[in-house]
């Protein structure tokens, strides 16, 4: 385990002993506990999953003809553990299961929170551990789960892959009569390979999230790539001993609309690589965001996200990539149920000499479900997805770089 992991982590555990000291502590109960497993069937056409080292954008793929490929399985199944310690410390520990993955189980987050009782009008909270950083609006659950469909967006998709973080986040927030607003800010290590994915991969839309252990595989890199950068990527690893940052801004002018705006720098330094060929990537990226309350039954969420990675010396990038995406999803309550509809937009410009590749591509997804809740423990859901890009790098694996996708799931969710 790399160091800077091992003692965040390791504040987790040490933060008791003097908080559990206070009153009102809760460390181990059936309060405490809270689950999710997740049953899946699903429906897919296209071209092979990433998860089979293709190009594919969905979690599940077909057999790259025109046969559709069919499965039932446990997608996910994941647990977590919220101990309370005295009047103002709390903790996270979830772990996490999800077929495809290298590791049967992981640790999918891990943090302590401060967060003191409030004595004005304004607020204060620190965490620290390994967690993911305030970008998603759409995995609001616990365990960072979804609300309204089975599979996020392309931005939420890249965020549960490559930008989880091992740092420590304050955030500052104060009412004005009906308005609010409020500021985090973040400093983190051991991201340095985010940007690995969205280069030599691209966008993607599913919901296996990244494992503090463990990694994801690649698909065929183009040959001078090929000798530079291993065949798998992790997503959590500390290489160039540089530390990163992120800044988040949010202004809620009614209590039904919030604005809010992030700026995430990993600081990496672009040149050094591990042993095993595991780059620190300089990543950046700006993402604005909105949820708007319309009325009762309607809400809508939107969010815009653009960024740049690279790799090499400022006058030598053997790897150099623009990246962006946006989504707007609308979801209406129906009865006890609830209809969701998003529209995704995503892209990557290759800038590095054409003779490392090119890791260029357009596409758009369109996304339909259906919630409805069974009882407190149980719900069930319907989505069907269709997705469309064109990426040149697809001749690597003998597929045309033109493709398209739908998926067809249903998942019956179990949480307590």
């Amino acid at each position: 385990m790399p160091g800077r992991r091992g003692v965040l982590l390791a504040l987790v555990v040490s933060a008791w002993p003097c908080a559990a000291a206070k009153a009102q502590s809760d460390i181990f109960s059936p309060q405490t506990l809270h689950g999710e497993l997740d049953l899946r069937a699903s429906a897919t056409d296209g071209e092979p999953s990433f998860n089979d080292q293709g190009f594919g954008k969905l979690r599940y793929g077909g057999d790259g003809g025109s046969n559709g490929k069919s499965l039932l399985q446990v997608a996910t199944a994941a647990v977590e553990w919220n101990p309370h310690a005295g009047w103002a410390w709390s903790g996270v520990i979830d772990l996490i299961a999800q077929p495809g993955q290298e590791h049967s189980v992981d640790v999918d987050q891990a943090y302590v929170v401060f967060k003191p009782a409030p004595r004005s009008a304004s607020r204060f909270v620190v965490r620290a551990g390994y967690f993911y950083p305030p970008v998603s609006l759409e995995n609001d659950g616990r365990l960072w789960s979804l609300t309204n469909t089975i599979t996020p967006s392309a931005i939420d998709t890249w965020i549960g892959e490559e930008v989880k973080v091992v740092g420590v986040e304050a955030t500052v927030s104060r009412s004005l009569g009906d308005q609010s607003l409020a500021a985090t800010a973040g400093v983190f290590g051991d991201d340095d390979t985010a940007g690995t994915l969205i280069a030599y991969r691209g966008w993607a839309l599913h919901d296996i999230q990244s494992q503090a252990f463990g990694r994801y595989k690649l698909p065929p890199l183009a040959p001078l790539i090929a000798g530079l950068q291993d065949s798998e990527s992790y997503s959590t690893r500390e290489i160039d001993n540089r530390l990163g940052a992120y800044v988040r801004l949010e202004w809620r002018p009614t209590p039904s609309l919030a604005l809010h705006a992030f700026y995430y720098d990993n600081n990496g330094d672009g040149t050094d690589a591990t042993p095993d060929q595991q780059w620190a990537w300089s990543t950046r990226f700006w993402e604005a965001g909105l949820s708007w309350d319309i009325d009762e039954r309607t809400r809508l969420l939107a969010q815009a996200l653009a960024g740049r990675t690279s790799l090499g010396p400022a006058n030598a990038r053997f790897a150099d990539v623009d990246f962006h995406a946006a989504y707007v999803l609308a979801r209406r309550s129906v009865g006890k149920g609830a209809f969701s509809g998003r529209l995704d937009l995503f892209d990557t410009d290759d800038l590095a000499p054409r003779r490392f590749g090119d890791t260029s591509e357009t596409g758009w997804a369109l996304t339909g479900a259906w919630r409805y809740p069974l009882n407190r423990y149980l719900d069930v859901r319907l989505e069907a997805l269709r997705v469309d890009s064109t990426r040149a790098a697809r001749v690597l694996a003998g597929e045309t770089p033109h493709q398209a996708q739908t998926e067809v799931q249903s998942s019956l969710r179990v949480s307590f």
